[in-house]
């Protein structure tokens, strides 16, 4: 039975021009351009992705990202202006510190909120955009249901002080995968929290006695778990990569970086990309004949802007 590896085409000089390209319209464009810089970065990769002699694509846009961003800045304006009524409301109750206590609590509420609605949202969007032999993929999951997954698994973890988070992994990988599809056929995955917890025992235990050096076998670990337990239409993918080649290629890539004066880093990308690309393989008898287009209309980039908007206030708090 034939297996047929992915196959990264990408290239460190190609690379490094969309880089600069980016790098000047994101600084001329006061940041703006930086919705289209990585859609041109996600692009490039998929359209460098090959498996069984066919390549991928992404068909995503800057500007649906930039829209996606405004909707999202818009909804954090709302809430802003609904928190500082709520507040000001509130001073007027004799109570010390309820204003800011409430405030705070509102503001964390908010983002523990949004967080299965950028996940899902995530994932909607990205999978609605990529494609391979001109069909999408796509995702059913739903905010609701992730929402549940994660408090669950958040609470548990918090609880046992980290024990039960394999657990709380695969049920969450689980769920994920499980509704991610390409056309109409979904993906499978069938993890054990056991076998995972063993992972991360041996693993943060072995990277801790080497001082961080063993972490390159710890991540490779996971990778082969987390491949290797993951199908299609019954068909397991399979995974080699090794804590070896990992060290080597990270070592590697560092020192390109230190003695190119950081002009090989889209090199080092490249040369890490295609480590983790080309280590996974699946059997090449996929039925595509009985595989059918199956159409997101309500994928949005307005998650992503959200996301986007988070990372952006968090930087500049911190």
């Amino acid at each position: 039975m034939e297996n047929r590896r992915l196959i990264y085409h990408g290239t460190g000089g190609e690379l490094l021009l969309i880089f600069l390209k980016n790098f000047f319209l994101t600084i001329v464009t006061i940041g703006i351009y930086s919705f289209w810089a990585r859609t041109n970065v996600q692009k490039y990769n998929a359209a460098n992705l090959e498996w069984a002699a066919e390549r991928f694509a992404f068909h995503g846009t800057g500007k649906e990202r930039f829209i996606g961003f405004l909707k999202a800045f818009g909804l954090m304006i709302l809430a802003l202006l609904i928190f500082y009524i709520i507040q000001t409301l509130l001073l007027y109750i004799p109570i010390p510190y309820l204003a800011p206590i409430v405030g705070y609590l509102l503001f964390l509420g908010l983002f523990i909120g949004l967080l299965p609605f950028i996940i899902v949202g995530n994932r909607r969007y990205f999978s609605s955009r990529t494609s391979y032999r001109n069909l999408r993929f796509g995702f059913d999951g739903k905010s609701l249901e992730i929402a549940k997954i994660y408090m669950k698994g958040l609470s548990l973890t918090f609880l046992t002080l980290g024990i039960y988070y394999p657990w709380f992994f695969a049920e969450k990988e689980t769920y994920l995968r499980s509704k991610t599809r390409y056309g109409n056929t979904h993906f499978g995955f069938d993890p054990d929290g056991k076998e995972i917890f063993f992972l991360y025992l041996k693993g943060i235990f072995l990277s801790i006695i080497t001082l961080g050096i063993y972490a390159a076998w710890f991540i490779a670990d996971i990778q082969n778990y987390i491949w290797n337990r993951t199908s299609f239409q019954g068909k397991k993918f399979q995974s080699d990569i090794t804590g070896l080649r990992i060290l080597g290629n990270f070592v590697l890539s560092y020192l390109i970086i230190i003695f190119t004066f950081g002009l090989g880093f889209s090199w080092a990308i490249v040369r890490m990309t295609k480590l983790f690309f080309e280590t996974i393989s699946l059997e090449a008898e996929v039925d595509f004949s009985s595989i059918e287009a199956q159409a997101d209309l309500t994928a949005s980039a307005t998650s992503e802007g959200i996301e986007a908007l988070a990372n952006a206030l968090e930087s500049f708090l911190g």
